[in-house]
């Protein structure tokens, strides 16, 4: 039995609401980062009538999301309402349903499965990169943010689809895209379930557009069944797959959920970093300079095939570093099914718990000059030293994001791909502010002035 004692300290905040407005806002982490500062490792404040806990250490976080894992689940309010849009997938299924899906899917994201779509990758960036030649000196600057949405959703269509999405098709999920994260979002923040029930034009619309999507990702399951083709690319490997305990493949939900969270997951937070990245190398030219120098020795000017991936070891580092400073999501939560401990600290059953691989990725105990962006931070010898659970742009534990080697393989390609023929800079005098909800992603359009060299 949990004794009850020792709760954690932390902000009083308004009545009723909490801090609600603190978490909410634009300087949401900021806040965070003061009250970790204040109260310590385990620092309590509240939502609504809920009990939080924030939770920053890295040893307190690993026992939340390894052998403590089964007492901090999914089942809050956040992840509900991303369900409504995701489905029972490997990133919100819970227990059982989980393990088997994690289980049937994990082998076909291997690093060497994930080779296989390289090809597909590099062809995607050289047809942006034609299309960059062609606007450049006609259209000195470019919304980077834009663009790297653009390029990574054409890149998820085209791995997870092949050709099976028409131009209109793809613009279509390109349109619903903004208001549908925008729409959950302010679900999962301001969480006042009855403004969501009202029948008002952006409720219907938000409906509509998850609807829209099913349409779409259903059609395409349907039209593959019945064509009979087996083309490579992730969604054929769903569908091969069978659990080994059972023999049983995925169902056409179960593939609609696992492919809507590869389309909506799995190109936002790509292009969230790439977008700060551009912008971090625009700041820092002699970081851009050493990545410049070893694609030049890599590949010179060819084109670069899967096996340049592991060469490229230092343009690897230097997007680590960027997700150290700006993980895609940075702020994730837990609920507490339990009476349990935490350190010191008594957690009660009901409450929820959140960690953030923000402030986690700059601890001051684990990070030198945290706010430095150092891709050196990232060499072997120091790998070997560092805390595994002080850096979690993936999670951590056994739910870590499967999509991981996906994510840094297309990266790895895109900035170099990208440096070979381009130069991108900020202008002077201009300041990219953070825009904090369920993702880390730039405030409004980023301009960018585009160089051929």
């Amino acid at each position: 039995m949990t004794v009850k004692n020792n709760t954690p300290q932390g902000p009083k905040g308004y009545p009723y609401i909490g801090n609600l407005l603190n978490l909410a806002s634009s300087q949401g982490l900021d806040w965070l980062q003061s009250v970790s500062e204040k109260y310590g490792d385990v620092s309590k404040f509240r939502i609504i009538k809920r009990n939080m806990y924030l939770i920053n250490h890295p040893d307190l976080v690993k026992e939340v999301l390894t052998h403590k894992m089964h007492n901090y689940s999914k089942r809050t309010y956040g992840f509900k309402i991303i369900r409504t849009v995701l489905g029972e997938s490997i990133f919100t299924a819970m227990g059982d349903t989980w393990k088997r899906k994690r289980r049937l899917a994990q082998p076909y994201f291997h690093k060497k499965i994930i080779a296989n779509l390289a090809q597909t990758m590099i062809d995607t960036i050289d047809d942006m990169r034609k299309e960059w030649a062609t606007k450049e000196g006609k259209q000195p600057y470019i919304d980077v943010g834009d663009a790297m949405m653009r390029l990574t959703l054409t890149v998820v269509v085209r791995t997870l689809f092949s050709t099976s999405l028409t131009a209109k098709e793809v613009q279509t999920v390109a349109d619903i895209f903004t208001p549908l994260l925008k729409g959950t979002n302010n679900r999962i923040l301001y969480p006042i379930k009855f403004l969501y029930d009202l029948p008002l034009k952006r409720n219907i619309r938000y409906k509509e557009n998850i609807e829209e999507l099913d349409r779409i990702i259903l059609g395409i399951i349907k039209k593959r069944r019945a064509s009979g083709e087996k083309p490579m690319d992730l969604l054929q490997m769903l569908m091969d797959a069978r659990d080994e305990e059972s023999g049983l493949p995925l169902n056409d939900q179960e593939l609609r959920d696992e492919a809507m969270t590869i389309f909506i997951a799995g190109h936002e937070t790509t292009a969230n970093a790439m977008t700060w990245l551009w912008v971090t190398l625009s700041q820092h030219p002699e970081i851009r300079s050493k990545i410049e120098e070893e694609v030049t020795e890599v590949l010179g000017a060819r084109i670069p095939t899967a096996a340049d991936f592991p060469k490229l070891s230092y343009t690897l580092k230097a997007f680590k570093e960027i997700l150290r400073l700006c993980p895609p999501v940075p702020v994730i939560p837990r609920r507490v099914e339990q009476d349990d401990r935490i350190g010191d600290y008594f957690i009660e059953r009901g409450s929820s718990i959140l960690f953030s691989p923000y402030l986690l990725n700059r601890h001051p105990d684990f990070w030198d000059s945290p706010e430095t962006f150092n891709p050196g931070r990232f060499d072997s010898n120091f790998q070997r030293r560092q805390h595994p659970f002080a850096y979690l742009p993936f999670g951590g534990g056994p739910r870590i994001c499967i999509g991981n080697n996906f994510a840094m393989m297309e990266a790895v390609f895109i900035i170099a791909m990208v440096l070979q023929q381009f130069q991108l800079d900020l202008p002077p005098q201009t300041k990219v502010r953070p825009w904090f909800k369920l993702t880390y992603r730039p405030k409004g359009p980023v301009k960018m002035k585009l160089v051929k060299k």
